[in-house]
């Protein structure tokens, strides 16, 4: 909102003439966007369609394993061995019926000092109602890959009982897994040593890309036409199957238990444990990498030399819809552009390391009860990692570097222009946990069993994916783990070594809380037969009222950490201990500030539990977090060799500011469940069982907006309670 302006402000203008006047209830200087309500709304940046990739797989495996047990004095020895071969064929239609984009640039005002779309300018529901598609595109897709690899494991333990009260326990565990291949040798990657200088793939072997089969020859020659080169594994003294087999996977076993007492042991161990990549991540960049994926495209900005057509140049028949199609016949052109292809560092590939080291104590209590108290180490090494290569120079950089505008085809900003490496592995992650645990356990007795559970973890890592994922791709993740930036996403461009930039991407797990504790439980309820309630009923009463159990099971945590917006640059301490935390109604919505967010508090009403304006500003300049420049929309100014002052955007830019800094909201389930056997004559048996989930249907707050710091305490995390009956009959 320009200074000295009020509303009504005239936000966009499209260049077909069309003007949109927007009420807003902002105050000169905030860059905001509203709805015609002067609601705040997220900008329509574009829409897009995107096929469904259809997967058909058959994994197939074999295994064969053999353990033996011999018994020799006071040793007990053990050995054996396991090999298993897998056969995974799996078909994956990509995107078969197209992905198309329709963005804010035909819409958008131009902005011709920064190159670029004038901000909040455009729309792309405009562009689509107006029927000018950015780009479009059809996927060429292969048929079945047929992936083949082989687990070959061997171990040997010897178990000695040195005296009444020690045990000594002593092994050797070996691993190995051989590379990934495709029957057809139908895997490509690119050799990092020469991604800079050169535009080339290489296959496994000495197989040459042109004699796999499968492969239209016009794929191929649409490659070539473009300047790919092709080249073999073993021309270029590269692994043959692309990943160099790590056969050093050698892990020692150290136990000791000493029996202090006749009711306490004491117990130690240390171990080491190996594991490969899996499958569906090699998929997911095999499938992709060129040649053997090509994506027919039509790219409205690739229709003038300096890549930005819809932005400067008025569209024509040929680029509405209807009209602008996509050439999928013979040889057809492939943009000039940055490719994008997806490398691992397979010259020095390793296996995933872990080794865990714990101390614990256990302690036999009375009723039945024991207690164990434990400490656990782990640490991983040679963890897959994302790293950056053959990134843009961030323009911040470049323009501090040159003093020049940069160019339109901002490819001309890699070391090679030809390649956009969309993910990049090596095996140099590393993590470190320290986790203490506490068990108490009843075992069953007088109709009474239960296990409690306390953990506390301590975890900081390089890479930090979930369950079902591979890991960020952002230099600026906040979470799963980060991508290590190279120097030119830095500020200034300095020289850092490989290792000081992973360690930047160091921080704590934001996968794993604090602290948790876990719980279950049966009992016998006191109805019935022998029980204090009813104990000399008949025995059709007994059917009815005794033999009723009831069992639990349910967890605590603390919050899991989390990231603010990496658009946000901190000044200082965002968060906020629970009783500095004001509630308040904004946008509507009733919500809590978590922490000290970027949002205008004078929006906000029905402010209870505080000063909302003494922990979010009302002058910008004073948030603790906040984007950079006069404007707030991190962009910098810069002055040029000619003098002129050009806005350079830092979103290209690794921000410095801490991540996993913020403790969010805890979370606690209770699930019940009432159960009854009721037997039929001597072979029958009928079990009815009533399962309460979330059985006090208690809300979870849902995590706070990474950019406000704002708590929406109108929805929950949780799902309410879930009632479930089931009859189970058996004879």
């Amino acid at each position: 909102i320009p200074a000295g302006t009020t509303p009504p402000v005239l936000l966009a203008r499209s260049i077909h003439g069309a003007e949109a006047t927007l009420v807003s209830t902002g105050t000169p200087g905030d860059v905001v966007n509203f709805d015609s309500d002067g609601t705040t709304i997220a900008w329509m940046e574009g829409v897009g369609y995107d096929a469904s990739t259809d997967t058909v797989a058959s994994l197939t495996g074999g295994v064969l394993e053999d353990n033996v047990t011999w018994n020799k004095g006071a040793h007990a020895i053990q050995f054996g061995g396991k090999y298993r071969r897998e056969w995974n064929n799996v078909r994956e239609l990509q995107q078969a019926q197209g992905s198309h984009d329709i963005s804010a640039d035909w819409t958008a005002l131009y902005a011709p000092d920064d190159d670029a779309a004038a901000p909040y300018t455009g729309s792309g529901f405009a562009s689509l109602l107006l029927g000018l598609p950015t780009f479009l595109s059809n996927q060429y897709n292969r048929g079945f890959f047929y992936f083949r690899q082989a687990e070959t494991g061997l171990y040997f333990t010897d178990r000695w009982k040195v005296t009444q009260r020690l045990t000594l326990t002593a092994g050797l565990r070996w691993d190995r897994w051989s590379p990934y291949r495709e029957k057809f040798n139908r895997l490509v990657t690119a050799d990092l040593g020469s991604l800079a200088t050169k535009f080339e793939v290489l296959t496994p072997g000495n197989n040459r890309i042109q004699d796999l089969p499968g492969i239209p020859p016009a794929v191929l020659a649409s490659w070539s036409a473009r300047g790919l080169t092709y080249t073999t594994a073993s021309a270029v003294n590269y692994p043959d199957n692309l990943f160099r087999p790590d056969n050093n996977n050698f892990g020692p076993r150290l136990g000791v238990a000493y029996k202090l007492n006749n009711k306490m042991v004491l117990r130690g161990g240390y171990g080491e444990y190996f594991w490969t990549m899996p499958l569906s991540q090699l998929l997911q960049a095999a499938r992709t990498n060129p040649p053997l994926n090509l994506r027919f495209v039509n790219r409205a900005s690739d229709k003038n030399a300096t890549f930005n057509y819809p932005l400067i140049a008025r569209p024509v028949a040929s680029d509405f819809i209807g009209a602008a199609t996509v050439d999928t016949q013979g040889v057809v052109p492939i943009s000039s552009g940055a490719q994008q292809i997806t490398v691992w560092d397979g010259r020095n590939w390793k296996d995933g390391r872990s080794q865990s080291f714990h101390v614990s104590v256990e302690r036999e209590l009375p009723y039945q009860m024991a207690l164990r108290v434990s400490y656990i180490g782990e640490q991983g090494r040679d963890l897959e990692q994302k790293f950056s290569i053959n990134n843009q120079e961030a323009e911040y950089n470049y323009v501090l570097r040159t003093k020049l505008a940069p160019p339109s085809n901002r490819a001309l900003l890699r070391a090679n222009p030809n390649w956009n490496v969309a993910g990049a592995v090596n095996r140099t992650g590393y993590s470190n946990t320290h986790s203490g645990q506490v068990e108490l356990e009843r075992r069953f007795s007088n109709g009474v069993a239960f296990q409690w559970f306390y953990v506390f973890s301590s975890s900081l890592t390089t890479s930090d994916a979930g369950g079902f994922t591979s890991g960020n791709t952002a230099v600026n993740s906040g979470a799963g783990g980060g991508q290590v930036p190279e120097n030119l996403q830095l500020f200034g461009s300095p020289n850092l070594s490989y290792e000081q930039r992973l360690r930047l991407i160091y921080f704590r797990s934001t996968e794993i809380p604090p602290h948790r504790m876990r719980y279950n439980a049966i009992v016998d309820l006191p109805f019935g037969r022998g029980k204090k309630i009813g104990g000399n009923v008949p025995g059709f009463v007994n059917q009815v009222i005794g033999g009723w159990q009831v069992a639990a099971i349910g967890d605590w945590r603390s919050g899991l950490r989390m990231s603010a917006a990496s658009s946000l640059y901190q000044f200082g301490d965002i968060q906020l201990d629970a009783d500095q935390r004001v509630e308040l109604t904004f946008s509507g919505l009733r919500q809590r500030l978590w922490f000290r967010g970027d949002f205008n508090p004078a929006l906000a009403t029905n402010v209870t539990g505080g000063n909302l304006t003494a922990l979010i500003p009302l002058d910008r300049s004073q948030r603790v977090a906040r984007p950079l420049g006069a404007n707030f929309n991190n962009q910098v100014p810069l002055t040029l060799a000619n003098g002129t002052v050009r806005n350079v955007p830092i979103g290209e830019l690794y921000n410095y500011s801490p991540r996993a800094n913020i403790v969010g909201p805890r979370a606690w389930n209770a699930d019940l469940s009432l159960f009854k056997n009721f037997k039929i004559l001597e072979h029958g048996n009928i079990r009815f069982t009533a399962d309460f989930f979330n059985a006090f249907n208690h809300p979870v707050d849902v995590a706070p907006n990474a950019t406000t710091g704002l708590q929406n305490l109108g929805v929950q995390a949780n799902t309410p309670r879930t009632i479930q009956f089931s009859l189970r009959a058996e004879w």
